[in-house]
This record gives C-alpha cells, structure tokens and sequence, in this order.
C-alpha cells in the first residue's frame, strides 16, 4: 500500500530526524559517508553510489572517499574532473568527463556544501527500476546532504586537527629522543667507537637501518671512510672532486631517495650496493659530510618525516664524530706542545747562561725564535783571561728540523774549542773541520751561515771568519764597515775551503754588532723588509748605551716596525763594545 499526503511526509521527516541523529552521533568521515550511501540507495533503489571530497590543492582534483557497488581498491585514490555548476545535475550535463567517469557513468549528481562551502559530490548511479528520480526524491537528497553537511565538514576539521595532534606529538617524541641523544653523543665524544654503537643502535631501533655509510673530510680537507658496513669502494670515484668545486652537481647538495631511476653514475653505484638515501651535511655552502643509508628491514620507502628525523640525527653524530677527531688533534698537539717545551729548555741550555766578562770589554746577546725551537745559535766562550770567543750562526729553515742541526753546530764548536792551545790554534783550519763535519752527518739542502772571531783584550784585535753569514757591522769613529773576510757557507761543500781569516783594531767606544738575517727580513703589514739602513740608523743613534740597551733599542724598533705582522724568522744578536 502506498503512503501518500502528510503521512508519507511525516515518514520522510522521521527518516531524516534519524538519519542526522545517526551521523551525529560519531565523529567519523568513513561512517557518515558509508552512511549517507546507505540510506540514499536503499531509499532510491540505486546499486553504485560514491562520494568524492574536494582537495584543497587543485581546482579539479577529487578523493574518493567512500564506495558502494564499485571496487574498494579506488578508495583514498585522487581522481581529475570538471562538473558543471549547477548543484544537482545528470551524466549527460558533464561536458568534460573523466576516464573515471566514463567507466563508471553515474547518472546523478548532487553537490554537497556547507555554508556556501564546496565540500563535494555525491554521485549516483541508475535506479534498478530504471524510473528517473522524482521531485520530492531530489529534494529528499538534498535535505540529506544539507543535514549531513555539517557533520561532513566538521569530521573533516577533527581529523585535521587529530592528524596535526598526531604530528605534533610526533615531533614531541621525535624532540625529545633528538635531546637524549644529544646527551649521549656529547657525552661520548672521546670514544669513536661509542659513538658509532650509539648510532647504530639510533638508526636500528628508530628505523631498521642497518647498513649505511658514511663519507666526511679531514682535517686536510680530504673525503675519508669514517663508517662503512657495505663495502664502499672509495676508489671508483674520486671525492675530493666529485664533492668539490664551482661545477658540482647541484643534487650532491641536498637529501635525496636513490633509486634505478637516478642517472648519476654516483647515485647509480649507490644504488646497486643497496642504498637507498642520501644524505649531505653543509658547511658555508660545501658539503662536509655525505651518509649513505640502507633499506630498512620494513622494506617501508623513506618519508619526508623520515628524512627530516635522520638529517637531525646525522648531524648530530657527525658534529660529535668531528669533536672525537677535534680532541685527539687537540691531544696529539698537546703532546707535541710539551715535546717542544722540552726541545725549548734543552735548546735554551745550549746557549749561553751568563755571558763571560773580559777586560775593557762589555757584551750582550739576544736569541727570538720564530716558533718555539729554533736554527739560530749564539754563544760567547771564555778561552783565556785575555782571549774569548764570539759565535752567532743561523742554520737554514725553521723548528725542529733546523734546532738539531743547532745542537750539530753548538757542539762541534765547543768540541773544537776544548782543544785551543795559545799559539797553535788556526781558526781557518778548525772552520774547515766543522764545514766537513757538518757536510757528514746532514743532507744536503741544509746549511749553516756561520760567524766567528777571537778577541783578545791585550791586544785590542778581533780575529774572524765569515762563512757566508751576514756581515756584522763595525762602528768605528762613526763609520760602519761590514766584516766579510772568510768564505763559503758550512755544509753545502766537502773540499777544501781554504777560509781567510779577518782581522780588526778595536779603540774606545768601538762597536760590533753581530746578527741573523732574521732581523734585516723582517717584515711590515706592507711586506717591506726592515733592512740593514734602518739597522744601521738604530745603531749609530744608541751608540753611547751599553750593549744590552743597544739590543733593547734594535728588538723595540723591530716590533715596532712589524707590529700586526708574525715573527717570519729567528732573530739573534750580539753587541761587542770597547769601555776603555
């Protein structure tokens, strides 16, 4: 029997009344679409029913949302269509139909909006009667999608916002495992390998990542093997150039998921030893580091999230990575620290505690090593009451290598001199003897400039051999003349050298000024060297001092002039004057 007038009217009222209490009662999208389809094809008789929800990213882009009498597999996937403007129309009204569309040829249409707010579609396919939908039909649908929009629109809100919650306490977690690790890993910086068992233990237990690689430069800025559980054959690419320069690939420089569509031999070989993300680490624009990681045990692909979570954790194993290498230079350094301090001391005994004194006679030295050892070598021995010897040498190059070579010197000069008989020492001969014994025990881009010279007190002489040593300079009644006399240079040559000795008169108030051409080569910010005009200027202007004051007037006037600039050379100096 059919119910027609209020009494059907009153039966649809009711239907609707328990269909909004029905949608309204869970705050679910998947039960209200479900719902609204069941209720709209068992009223209408219709066998295929879906609601498409509208993407907020494209115009025409669509989610198949819920299904009835058509697959399930095309649920949750995105579909592209144009529908007219109207709000309720037919299959044949769409002017631009999809492949979706067509397949399926749902006959109505009916758009479902929420205060003016476009959330959808509902498409129907054929009643089974094969009637055409009636006026009061259509209205019914509408009534029910306008009652069920609400509960549509805002089962889309709280899902957005449990999907935004559901982020957020993602990060929160992934925070907060970012702030323990952290502690461990600053925590573990002396100890390589803790921090590698921490890392493993990171990358396993948060994503099933067991193998993976890792690239970073040294201190030399050379791409070494840090980590490595895939046999990575660094030799099939060179990364020091692969990973360098004004023309490197662009891709090298950000995270990127590897897979058999990537065309760069790198991310090919990468690909084939069963890698599958690639990650760089940055620093002023160059890549310091790459890691390479595996797949996970999942086999689950990386997400956006993933990579963001392990770009975090990278960084921070490979900054406590660094400070490990950081430390053990820092420790390495120190041990030679302490080493040179050592070498210091020893070198410091090798040169003379106290200068001795001599008749009418006052001299003083100074010694400056650039670093803290150094190949300049000094030395005032006493022969007798009336003869003394002053020695200064500089020994070719800087550090350790040139302080041995010192110590060479500084030895076969006091051997030679343990000898010295009045009357039958020869400076010439001895000279010889050093320039061979030097020539024998050192290679032979090492050399010696050397000065020396006996003064005798009685006499009033100064005796000397120049072996290719700057020339000191003699202030004499205001004059400078250079003391030359001698010859080549000790231990370039082992033939006879046949050395000149020099020989000079010394009066009242008669200067000597011996020096390495550490002082003359000193430099300004402008690289202009000091020289030996503004040695001379300094000299002849403290004449009257004493010799200590005169060597404090040179080494003032050399900072002076190269302040801002680092000690290029050692700098030694010996000033003889005659006092009565």
């Amino acid at each position: 029997m059919e119910i027609n007038g209020p009494a059907r009217k009153q039966l649809e009222l009711n239907s609707l009344i328990e269909f909004s209490q029905l949608i309204s009662s869970k705050l679910d999208l998947n039960y209200i679409l479900n719902n609204i389809l069941l209720s709209v094809m068992g009223k209408m008789l219709i066998s295929k029913a879906v609601v498409l929800l509208k993407t907020s990213d494209a115009d025409f882009r669509y989610i198949i949302k819920a299904v009835k009498g058509i697959d399930l597999k095309l649920l949750n996937t995105s579909i592209e269509a144009e529908f007219p403007k109207l709000s309720v129309f037919n299959f044949n009204d769409i002017t631009d139909k999809s492949d979706f569309l067509n397949e399926h040829r749902f006959e109505y249409y009916f758009k479902i909006y929420f205060q003016n707010k476009y959330l959808g579609i509902l498409c129907l396919g054929k009643k089974l009667n094969n009637t055409e939908l009636f006026n009061n039909e259509i209205i019914f649908i509408e009534t029910m999608l306008n009652i069920s929009s609400s509960a549509v629109e805002n089962t889309i809100k709280f899902e957005q916002v449990t999907e935004l919650n559901s982020a957020l306490n993602n990060k929160i977690r992934q925070l907060n495992s970012l702030f323990e690790l952290g502690k461990e890993f600053n925590s573990s910086f002396i100890d390589k390998k803790k921090i590698i068992k921490l890392l493993n233990y990171t990358l396993l237990g948060n994503f099933g990542i067991k193998d993976y690689a890792i690239l970073s430069r040294d201190s030399n800025n050379r791409f070494k093997i840090i980590k490595d559980s895939k046999n990575f054959e660094l030799d099939k690419f060179n990364p020091d150039i692969l990973f360098s320069g004004d023309n490197i690939n662009q891709d090298f420089k950000r995270s990127l998921i590897i897979d058999k569509s990537s065309q760069e031999p790198f991310f090919e070989y990468l690909f084939s030893k069963g890698f599958e993300l690639y990650i760089p680490t940055i620093i002023n624009n160059e890549i310091d580091s790459i890691i390479c990681l595996g797949k996970k045990l999942s086999k689950n692909p990386y997400t956006a999230e993933d990579i963001e979570f392990l770009e975090s954790i990278m960084n921070m194993s490979l900054i406590s990575l660094h400070n490990y290498f950081l430390f053990q230079e820092y420790l390495s350094k120190q041990k030679i620290e302490s080493e040179l301090i050592v070498a210091r001391e020893i070198q410091i005994a090798l040169l003379p505690n106290k200068i001795p004194e001599t008749k009418d006679y006052k001299i003083s030295g100074l010694n400056m090593p650039a670093l803290q050892i150094g190949g300049d070598y000094f030395d005032v021995i006493k022969l007798t009451e009336d003869k003394l010897v002053l020695v200064i040498a500089d020994v070719s190059g800087k550090g350790t290598p040139a302080s041995l070579l010192m110590a060479s010197i500084q030895s076969a000069v006091h051997s030679y001199l343990k000898l010295y008989k009045e009357g039958e020492f020869n400076l010439a001969k001895v000279t010889e003897k050093i320039n061979e014994l030097i020539y024998e025990n050192t290679s032979s881009e090492k050399f010696i400039t050397f000065f020396w010279g006996i003064l005798d007190n009685k006499e009033n002489t100064f005796e000397y051999i120049n072996a290719g040593h700057n020339p000191p300079l003699l202030l004499k009644n205001n004059e400078f003349r250079e003391l030359t006399e001698g010859g080549f240079i000790i231990g370039i040559l082992d033939v006879e050298m046949n050395y000149e000795i020099g020989k000079v008169h010394l009066e009242k108030d008669d200067l000597i000024v011996l020096y390495t051409d550490g002082v003359t080569e000193a430099l300004d910010i402008n690289n202009e060297e000091y020289g030996e005009t503004k040695l001379k200027e300094v000299i002849f202007s403290e004449k009257s001092k004493s010799p200590k004051e005169i060597i404090n007037s040179i080494k003032d006037s050399l900072l002076e002039f190269s302040e801002n600039m680092p000690q290029y050379d050692d700098i030694t100096i010996i000033v003889l004057k005659k006092i009565s």
